[in-house]
C-alpha cells in the first residue's frame, strides 16, 4: 500500500535499497541499474527500482537529517524492504581521514533528535553484523584502503563541536561525521531490518578543510566507488539469503 510520502505500491520495491542522502546521487545510481524505473518522485524523494548483476534492487533518496531519514526509513520497512545499506557523504574527524578517503561505519555516536524517540541514547547504535561483513568485503575488494570505525551522526550542520569536545573525539578513534547513520541503524534495529552504512569523505573537519580546493575530483571519485560497494554489497547480501 502506496505511503504518505513513498507514493507507490509494495511491487515497485525491491527488498535490498540503498539509502542515498542526495536525489541526484539516487539519479546517478540509477544509471547503473538496467531497466531503471523511477516509482516515486512525490517530494522529490526519488526512488528508483532496477537490476543489478542480475538482482532486483532499488536506490532511495532519505533527504538531509534524521527527521527525514526516519520517515523514508519507516515507509521503505511498511513496503517490504529488509536490508538497507546508506552510500553518502562526510566530513573527516581522524588525522588519517581526508578528502577522497571512504569509511564503513563500525557504529554511531548519536546526535540527533529523532532516535532518541525510538530507543534511548544508551542503546548502541550499531549496524547489522552480517550486513556489516559483506559491505567490508565489498568495500576492500574495490578499495583495499577502506578505512572504517565510529562516526558522529549529528543534526545540526552548521555548529561545529567546540575544540575540547572534538579533542575527544579525536582522541577516542572517530573516523568522520555526517548526518543520517544513527537514525538509519536504530530505526531499522527497531523495525527489525539489517543496515549498514558507509561515505565518501569531502574534506576534513579537524582540519578545517572541508571541501578543500582541488579536493572536489577526489570526492567525485570515492563517490562513484562507495556506490559501486554499496551496489556490490547488496547484491552479495541478496545472494547469501539476507
Amino acid at each position: 500500500m502506496a505511503q504518505f510520502h513513498l507514493r507507490f505500491e509494495a511491487e515497485d520495491l525491491a527488498q535490498s535499497v540503498m539509502l542515498v542522502g542526495n536525489p541526484q546521487r539516487a539519479e546517478q545510481v540509477s544509471k547503473l541499474l538496467q531497466g531503471a524505473r523511477l516509482v516515486n518522485d512525490y517530494r522529490y524523494l526519488l526512488v528508483f527500482t532496477g537490476m543489478y548483476d542480475g538482482e532486483r534492487l532499488s536506490v532511495a533518496t532519505t533527504g538531509m537529517g534524521a527527521p527525514s531519514t526516519a520517515i523514508v526509513v519507516e515507509e521503505l520497512c511498511n513496503l517490504g524492504a529488509r536490508v538497507l545499506l546508506r552510500v553518502g557523504s562526510a566530513g573527516g574527524v581522524s588525522p588519517d581521514v581526508d578528502a577522497g578517503d571512504i569509511v564503513v561505519a563500525t557504529g554511531s555516536i548519536r546526535d540527533d533528535g529523532t532516535s532518541p524517540q525510538y530507543l534511548p541514547l544508551s542503546f548502541p547504535a550499531v549496524p547489522d553484523a552480517d550486513l556489516l561483513r559483506i559491505t567490508m568485503e565489498a568495500a576492500r575488494d574495490l578499495v583495499p584502503t577502506v578505512k572504517h570505525g565510529v562516526v558522529i551522526s549529528s543534526d545540526a550542520f552548521y555548529r561545529n563541536y567546540d575544540k575540547d569536545r572534538m579533542s575527544l573525539m579525536v582522541q577516542s578513534g572517530v573516523k568522520a561525521i555526517e548526518m543520517e547513520s544513527g537514525c538509519v541503524f536504530i530505526v531499522g534495529q527497531f523495525r527489525g531490518v539489517r543496515t549498514s552504512a558507509l561515505f565518501a569523505i569531502d574534506g576534513s573537519v579537524t582540519k578545517d578543510a572541508i571541501k578543500p580546493k582541488g579536493g572536489e575530483a577526489l570526492f567525485k571519485q570515492a563517490e562513484e566507488q562507495s556506490i559501486r560497494i554499496g551496489l556490490s554489497a547488496l547484491v552479495r547480501a541478496s545472494r547469501a539469503g539476507l
